[in-house]
């Protein structure tokens, strides 16, 4: 039995949502129902965050409701807070996912919070998230190197991982926001966190910017990670992160999984109309 990756999409929220030019509905609604007829198991399709903040995302109630729903694909939003949770239920979605850092100064940066103003906006969505059994993942920015405070503790990131799994979040991607950590950075870290908790509570989202990305997912794919966000075409990174290009490809990731002799599921000729798709767009 050939063992599975899971790949989470998630070229249509973060990697569009730093793109300067607007990508109109229509070119967002094409690049995800390709991602769609692709075989995406899960795609993030975008954010129900202010459009003052992403101005990119403004119209993520309209993307919603015109994509072609694939009963076999996840659907995902990005909530901030309890109003976004509440706009992104109005819109249909059954899965939801909640970001914070292991850095404060990041945190500060990228939600205009700490990170306990970000658990004490949390706190107020769980209620809801549990009543309407919606599925939740976590994002924990700067899990290795922060751009503002430099290395980050594992300390720091076992204590937002637990507070996360307190609260009971279904999936936590740790990230490394600016593609500094390299294959050793991401042994050592993965292995204090498996130490205390089961591989298939993570995801890896891996950028790279320092082209260090596929050694880094190669490591957590030898101890145990089997779920990897990535972004077709390679486009994006983080607004709020100086220097943070590069989210590793969804081809270059099916590349890796396909030499290491992990199955994805996805079609990867479908997969790379969808990347040259959204690249000619942006590069026009």
């Amino acid at each position: 039995m050939i063992d599975e990756v899971r790949i989470v999409e998630v070229g249509p929220r973060d990697g569009l949502q730093n793109i300067s030019e607007p990508i109109s509905t229509v070119q967002k609604k094409i690049y995800i129902d390709m991602l769609s007829e692709a075989g995406c198991s899960e795609i993030e399709v975008t954010s129900f965050v202010s459009p003052k903040w992403v101005p990119q995302l403004a119209d993520a109630k309209d993307i919603s409701a015109s994509i072609q729903r694939n009963e076999h694909t996840t659907y995902t939003a990005l909530v901030p807070n309890k109003k976004g949770l509440e706009a992104a239920m109005e819109s249909g979605y059954r899965s939801v996912a909640i970001f914070t850092a292991a850095s404060e100064t990041f945190s500060q940066k990228n939600t205009n919070g700490s990170i306990e103003q970000n658990f004490e906006r949390f706190e107020e969505m769980i209620p809801i998230l549990e009543d309407n059994e919606i599925r939740v993942r976590a994002y924990i920015s700067a899990c290795w190197v922060c751009p503002y405070e430099g290395d980050i503790c594992a300390e720091s990131v076992i204590k937002v991982i637990q507070d996360l799994v307190d609260i009971g979040v279904h999936e936590i991607s740790l990230g490394d926001t600016i593609g500094k950590a390299t294959p050793n950075d991401v042994e050592s870290l993965l292995k204090i966190i498996l130490d205390n908790w089961s591989s298939q509570l993570f995801a890896l989202h891996m950028h790279d910017t320092y082209n260090m990305a596929t050694e880094n997912i190669t490591i957590g794919l030898g101890m145990g990670i089997r779920i990897l966000d990535s972004s077709a075409g390679g486009v994006g990174g983080c607004p709020y992160a100086p220097g943070a290009s590069g989210n590793i490809s969804t081809e270059t990731v099916l590349r890796v999984c396909d030499e290491q002799g992990f199955d994805t599921g996805i079609d990867v000729d479908k997969l790379k109309i969808a990347g040259e798709y959204i690249r000619s767009i942006i590069q026009q």
